[in-house]
């Protein structure tokens, strides 16, 4: 069977276009999507390098604050126990009759430092007696601050306050405060 000229042409243009789109599909198409995925890849990675780098410079702030601490902490008084910080500023401001309880605890944290904490209540209490003792226990230098506060209006006696609050202060491991 002899081919006519022009049914040879179209045999070889069809042949021809059949193996570019088998070419297309096997070779370019996959080389394409691989191309997308490694720049997704690169792209995620990016980020993911990114943020390691800001939580490096994260944990070196929160060492240095940390390293901050200890310096503040070995500046403190050696005997300083929270308890009887407390217990003084009361009496300076004049409101340790008004404590009902002091109850310490210690919550043990990891590494040297530790979390010491003292909650009080405080009955038929004025404002201004509590403002003052507020102001006395509130101590940077002493690494003691409140956590927790709850003001409430006596009912016995009219313009007082009855007051829980939580105070805490960080401790190195193996001191002994309270």
């Amino acid at each position: 069977m002899a081919l006519s000229r022009r049914d040879r042409a179209a045999l070889i243009i069809g042949g021809s276009l059949l193996l570019i789109f088998i070419v297309v599909q096997v070779v370019v198409f996959p080389l394409v999507d691989k191309r997308k995925r490694l720049r997704k890849t690169i792209a995620s990675r990016q980020i993911a390098v990114q943020e390691m780098r800001d939580m490096q410079i994260q944990y070196g702030q929160l060492n240095e604050q940390s390293h901050g601490l200890e310096k503040q902490l070995a500046q403190r008084s050696p005997d300083f126990s929270l308890f009887s910080f407390l217990e003084k500023m009361a009496t300076e401001s004049k409101i340790k009759d008004h404590i009902l309880y002091m109850k310490p605890s210690t919550v043990t944290g990891e590494g040297e430092l530790r979390q010491v904490m003292v909650e009080m209540k405080l009955q038929i209490i004025g404002l201004k007696q509590l403002v003052t003792f507020l102001g006395r226990i509130e101590s940077p230098e002493n690494v003691v601050t409140l956590k927790r506060i709850s003001i409430q209006e006596n009912k016995k006696v009219k313009g007082t306050l009855d007051v829980i609050m939580q105070v805490i202060s960080i401790d190195q491991q193996g001191r002994t405060s309270g």
